[in-house]
């Protein structure tokens, strides 16, 4: 029988052959179709593999994740769509031309279509009003409510109570910007490793080496930028 690491090395293996895009994250295997993924758990996957065989599981989840990759035939409902932060060189050598916009220096704002199981990145080659895509973008972001709270009692580091695949875009939120500016002020830094987690605190030095040390411990596989940045009343300056 296959160790987890032999398994998860032979079906990545495997799943090259038939998917485009590859990818294996913390207990996840990331298979993409143009602009459009699904996310597989190892852990259930290897268990499928101890009760039947090799075979019969690859050929299984092959079947699932063909199933969710292709039943989508994009139609935009603007209820669901959401901006997404990202490096600026996010996807430049894709196939396809992701839509995006400026958010703050080396940072762009992508925009997603949240199908369920997936989320699906809007191309340039879309058939969607760009313009009203924007809009409902900032609207639904602007719906979801979440508390700032501290990451630790003895360190005034605050970041969101609850994770969520939208976490760094909240910092396009304006009741997130409330809340920054009432419990953090207006000189602040920010990290955004990734789009389920960002961390804000007070600016000073002390504060920057920490917040620099903290990203490290992220394991969210669907990173933005191991920058560190400062926004002083509205401004963004990259500081490390």
């Amino acid at each position: 029988m296959l160790t987890v690491d032999e398994f998860t090395e032979k079906i990545l293996h495997d799943f090259k052959k038939v998917f485009p895009e590859v990818k294996v994250g913390e207990n996840l295997i990331h298979l993409g179709s143009g602009v459009t993924y699904v996310e597989l758990p190892l852990g259930s996957m290897y268990r499928e593999y101890q009760m039947t065989d090799y075979c019969n599981t690859k050929e299984l989840y092959v079947k699932i994740a063909s199933e969710i990759l292709n039943k989508y035939k994009f139609k935009v409902d603007y209820a669901n769509v959401y901006p997404i932060l990202k490096r600026h060189d996010f996807g430049i050598n894709s196939k396809v031309r992701f839509y995006r916009k400026k958010a703050f220096l080396d940072i762009d704002m992508l925009f997603v279509s949240d199908m369920g199981e997936t989320f699906r990145f809007f191309t340039t080659d879309d058939d969607a009003d760009f313009s009203l895509l924007e809009r409902k973008a900032m609207e639904n972001i602007n719906k979801i409510s979440a508390a700032l709270v501290p990451l630790d009692k003895e360190v005034q580091v605050y970041t969101l109570r609850y994770t969520t695949d939208y976490a760094s875009s909240l910092l396009l939120s304006e009741a997130m910007n409330k809340q920054i500016q009432r419990k953090v002020g207006d000189d602040i830094l920010i990290a955004i490793p990734s789009n389920s987690f960002f961390i804000v605190e007070e600016f000073n030095y002390y504060n920057e080496r920490l917040m620099k040390h903290l990203i490290k411990y992220d394991t969210d596989p669907n990173k933005v930028s191991d920058a560190i940045y400062r926004r002083k009343e509205g401004i963004y300056m990259k500081v490390c």
